[in-house]
């Protein structure tokens, strides 16, 4: 794994945790694929998100995690606070049900990360930022929903 990559990977999710626990305004809809978007296209053009010598599991492994985190990334988005400004602009902010399912989230990707070693497929940047990609959008795709709602 490139430490660079890996250096951009965790900034991007440091930056994403922060604020999901400060309160901020909910993107509009069409701003929601921006961050998703850049993140799956540096995963792809990085190459390696399918190990050579065990495609099939590569592939596998690839779509749970990619599957679990688009999962947990709608639980989160269902479980954060949301609510109107005076102005009438959606704001959104973590709490405990979302900080429970974050660390639910670490433990899953480090759990799939080590049953990849097991079966000797070693993880990839590009992986983590795939996954990172489709929590994040799930996250908004849900808080997007909910703000319509939100009186």
């Amino acid at each position: 794994m490139d430490a660079a990559r890996l250096l951009v990977t965790a900034l991007v999710l440091v930056l994403v945790v922060v604020r999901r626990f400060t309160g901020r305004p909910v993107k509009e809809p069409g701003r929601l694929w921006t961050l998703p978007a850049v993140l799956a296209f540096f995963a792809v053009a990085g190459g390696g998100l399918v190990a050579p010598p065990h495609p099939v599991a590569g592939v596998l492994l690839l779509a749970a995690e990619t599957g679990v985190a688009f999962g947990l990334g709608l639980l989160m988005g269902r479980a954060m606070t949301v609510w109107r400004e005076p102005d009438g602009t959606p704001w959104a902010k973590g709490n405990r049900a979302v900080l429970a399912l974050f660390a639910l989230s670490l433990a899953t990707r480090a759990g799939l990360a080590l049953l990849g070693y097991a079966g000797g497929i070693a993880p990839h940047t590009g992986a983590l930022l795939l996954t990172l990609a489709a929590w994040i959008l799930a996250q908004g795709l849900v808080l997007a929903a909910r703000v319509r709602r939100v009186p």
